[in-house]
């Protein structure tokens, strides 16, 4: 995806080695507060634990921050049990985000997964047909 120029600095700022995606440790409120949910430093960092092999082998969504662009790249996973994941979603990626590339959601159990993009300032679903990694039980 793409951040927003008013967004990059604080941006570069949570992916130094320093602070790792420490939300809570941002200077804008909402980042901070999403740093207060149970895991939220796994949405950039979390392993891929239970994903797809695919997604081991696609070095374009290693994680990365390019300030001058604003492209950010990663893939993580993470259990969703305090609903993490909506809450980055409604509370801050709708609101840093300028564009976005590639957002694709996936949980272990689903048959397919699902694309998301940035729509009036909104993540929503896609009309993209989601990606069958494995045979579904």
């Amino acid at each position: 995806m793409i951040i927003k120029p008013e967004y990059r600095k604080e941006m570069e700022y949570l992916n130094s080695n320093d602070v790792q995606y420490e939300w809570s440790k941002s200077h804008i409120d909402f980042m901070k507060e999403y740093g207060d949910y149970n895991r939220a430093t796994f949405i950039p960092r979390g392993g891929l634990s239970y994903m797809p092999d695919e997604w081991e082998d696609v070095s374009e969504f290693n994680r990365k921050f390019i300030k001058e662009t604003g492209l950010w790249t990663f893939q993580c996973s993470l259990k969703n049990y305090e609903l993490t994941i909506q809450h980055f979603f409604e509370n801050v990626l709708n609101k840093i985000t300028q564009e976005v590339i590639h957002l694709e959601y996936y949980y272990e159990s689903w048959e397919n997964s699902i694309f998301l993009d940035l729509i009036e300032g909104k993540i929503v679903r896609t009309e993209k047909k989601g990606i069958k990694y494995k045979e579904y039980k």
